[in-house]
Formats: C-alpha cells, sequence, structure tokens
C-alpha cells in the first residue's frame, strides 16, 4: 500500500497575524485583517556549481545569493500601513481624520515584522521573525463592489542583532521562524 505516515500535530492551516514596527524594535502594530490568500513567506537559495573535467561535471556548489520575501494583502483601511507598506510617506492623525501623504523620500523606512500563526489541530504556535525589511512594491487601491484589498510585498535584509540586541549567528540573520509546542 502507498500510503504515508501522517503526523496530525504537523497539519496546518488558517490565517496568521502579522504584526509591524521600527526596524531594531519589537514589532507591535496589528496589521489586521488579511484576506484569504493568507501570508506568503517565500526564501529563495541560489547556487553557484564548480563544474570540472571532460565532460564537464559539477564537483563544487556554494550558495552565492540567499533572500526572503514576505506577502500578504491587508482588507482593512489603515494609513499607518500604506506608509509601511510603500516604504515612505508621512501619517497624522486628529481626532476628526488620518491623512496619508507621499511623494518625494528618496530612502524607504526600513521595518521589523513577526507573522504569528496557530496551529489548531495540536495547539501549536509558529512564529516568523522578519529582523528588517523593506518594501518591495507598489500598493494599489482598487474601490470595487468587493472588499478593498492593500497587496504588501516585503525583502528581508540582513540584520546582526534582533529586537532585544544580542548577537545573531552568521546563519540566521534574515528570518527565523519558530514553532512554540504545547
Amino acid at each position: 500500500m502507498n500510503m504515508p505516515t501522517v503526523t496530525a500535530s504537523n497539519i496546518s492551516f488558517g490565517p496568521g497575524r502579522v504584526f509591524i514596527g521600527a526596524a531594531g524594535t519589537t514589532p507591535s502594530v496589528d496589521v489586521g485583517a488579511i484576506s484569504e490568500d493568507g501570508i506568503k513567506i517565500t526564501f529563495m537559495s541560489s547556487k553557484k556549481h564548480i563544474s570540472q573535467g571532460n565532460p564537464k561535471m559539477k564537483v563544487l556548489t556554494f550558495i552565492d545569493e540567499q533572500g526572503a520575501d514576505i506577502e500578504f494583502t491587508g482588507i482593512e483601511w489603515n494609513v499607518n500601513l500604506l506608509q509601511y507598506g510603500l516604504g515612505t510617506g508621512n501619517t497624522t492623525s486628529i481626532s476628526a481624520s488620518d491623512t496619508f501623504a507621499f511623494g518625494g523620500d528618496p530612502i524607504p523606512d526600513v521595518v521589523a515584522m513577526h507573522i504569528q500563526h496557530y496551529g489548531a489541530q495540536a495547539g501549536h504556535t509558529y512564529n516568523a521573525y522578519v529582523w528588517k525589511a523593506v518594501s518591495n512594491g507598489d500598493i494599489e487601491i482598487n474601490l470595487s463592489h468587493e472588499e478593498h484589498k492593500f497587496p504588501y510585498k516585503y525583502t528581508a535584509q540582513r540584520a546582526t542583532t534582533d529586537w532585544a540586541g544580542a548577537t545573531l549567528a552568521q546563519d540566521e540573520q534574515l528570518v527565523k521562524i519558530i514553532r512554540q509546542k504545547t
């Protein structure tokens, strides 16, 4: 029989939460409701192969580039998130209004991100920590009959310390994922 062994506590589905804040601090701003597409974390690892001989055969491989991207679509109006999502801009809030102003700043804001998912099957909590990231995309607001969507995309940047100032090992300077078992 061609049946795999299934560990139910390793199966997970459903939404997550995204917290964002200034780089170097523990993110505390909850981005709110996220579309049904959820949160996507993409890890990239580009390889350089060294070939030798005749015929050439690969004899050695190096990783020459690593990266991580984070994508999600918010469905709540929040002008502060527009600033985070574009990596630039200015927001103000007074009792009667919230304002987002945009244009002219060439240096993107660097943010910290915490992505959290609760695995209902086993009760585990999954935490992804992105120490530093910059926005990597446009935000197109489509005022339609459906809920308004705000697509956010970020690219992780190398960090040498975590949010508490502790030194990060050489192999954990982009993203760290921890499964907290119950």
